[in-house]
């Protein structure tokens, strides 16, 4: 498996948008399932963050390939997957993604 994670700049307006989207994501976890299947992404979690009076979401995914759930995601025609990618298009300032390092990564598979 595969780790990343990421942390994406809000726009300072977007706290009603960045809700809606939280809604109907959570609303409608039947296809994000399908999406995340099909994407080989094992587990995805989403988290918002205060830093020095600025909001980003971390995004956090374990997947077989990242570079192929990025593939798919990117190539896809799913209304969810078009619906998520409009949002943060919509509330996260352009060009305001932060890649983050992976220092350490302990996973138990017991």
């Amino acid at each position: 498996m595969e780790v990343a994670s990421g942390l994406i700049k809000l726009r300072p307006d977007a706290e009603q948008a960045q809700g809606e989207w939280q809604a109907a994501m959570s609303s409608r976890v039947n296809e994000v399932m399908q999406s995340l299947k099909d994407e080989g992404v094992q587990l995805e979690s989403w988290f918002k963050v205060e830093l020095a009076g600025e909001s980003y979401l971390l995004w956090y995914m374990r997947a077989e390939s990242l570079q192929k759930a990025v593939e798919v995601f990117q190539q896809s025609t799913k209304a969810i997957d078009l619906f998520h990618f409009q949002a943060l298009s919509e509330f996260a300032v352009k060009d305001g993604h932060i890649e983050t390092e992976l220092l350490l990564h302990f996973e138990n598979s017991d």
